[in-house]
């Protein structure tokens, strides 16, 4: 067997690991984003939102809030990703040429990729989100102290 077709079966095999430990890492601080945002809420709502606070300050505080809650929801949103090529239709699909690794890692390393792409189109929309949801966090926390310790 050629040593190419392994490489390229390898090479797309990891870039699909890395792809998919990328989606749970971001999953994952999704759920510490979350937890901030309600925890700030909670500790500096009270006098955050008291009856003399500038009403400008106060929806920016409300619209931080509402974004970063939207956005941690659209990262955590079920997404088609596809990390893995099934093992019973590899074999039905390349029986006729299982004398012939080579072109079966050749193949798999071609439909590998093709996941690759299809989950980087779907995972661009999520890492926005994210990123929104992480400056909203910011807003919503500087906001708050700021209405909370009464400097407005």
């Amino acid at each position: 067997m050629s040593g190419l077709e392994q490489i390229a079966y390898d090479n797309a095999i990891r870039a699909l690991d890395k792809q998919e430990k990328l989606v749970e890492d971001l999953r994952a601080r999704t759920g510490v984003l979350l937890a901030a945002a309600s925890l700030a809420v909670s500790l500096l709502g009270g006098r955050a939102f008291a009856d003399d606070r500038p009403v400008p300050l106060v929806v920016a505080a409300l619209a931080a809030l509402v974004l970063a809650f939207a956005g941690s929801l659209l990262v955590l949103m079920p997404r088609a990703f596809v990390f893995a090529v099934a093992g019973p239709p590899v074999y039905e699909r390349y029986y006729g040429i299982r004398d012939d690794p080579a072109e079966i890692h050749r193949r798999i390393a071609y439909q590998l990729h093709r996941f690759w792409e299809r989950n980087e189109a779907l995972f661009v929309p999520v890492d926005r989100a994210f990123r929104v949801a992480v400056w909203s966090l910011v807003v919503e926390i500087l906001t708050l102290a700021a209405l909370a310790s009464g400097i407005f």
